[in-house]
């Protein structure tokens, strides 16, 4: 079976692997802020500098609109609370107001259980009226 080929760790330093790197230990030895002989380098730097601007620019806009949304939401929710708060109000009046329509109608219907009742009385009366006419021999028209 084949092993498979190890690379060790440290690569010795061959000439078509090195990268050349003069100048880079000048850019980091000069202190933040300072600007380099180079006029290149400072055109890069006050570039960066602006694109950096912007960027934090961009960061806070995007951080006061996050702000503002959370806001905005909260005052949703706090609402939309309140909003179920006064349903809950309003379903439990619709309950007592059904519970009423519910008795009224009871009482409603036991009235109309005793009309035909009440609806004869006049006749009854009459009735009566006649017949105590008749024993006492009284005329009636």
């Amino acid at each position: 079976m084949a092993e498979a080929k190890r690379v060790p760790e440290e690569q010795p330093e061959r000439s078509e692997f090195s990268i050349d790197m003069e100048g880079f230990d000048q850019f980091f030895a000069e202190g933040p802020g300072e600007q380099t002989g180079a006029t290149g380098t400072a055109y890069g730097d006050s570039h960066m500098r602006g694109q950096v601007e912007r960027l934090v620019d961009r960061i806070t806009e995007l951080m006061s609109v996050s702000v503002d949304q959370r806001v905005e939401t909260s005052k949703i929710a706090s609402q939309l609370i309140e909003n179920q708060r006064q349903l809950v109000a309003t379903q439990q009046i619709l309950i007592k107001l059904m519970e009423r329509s519910i008795e009224l109608t009871r009482h409603i219907t036991s009235i109309e259980e005793r009309m035909p009742a009440l609806l004869e009385v006049p006749r009854v009366v009459e009735s009566l009226r006649q017949r105590v006419a008749q024993i006492e021999g009284v005329e009636v028209d």
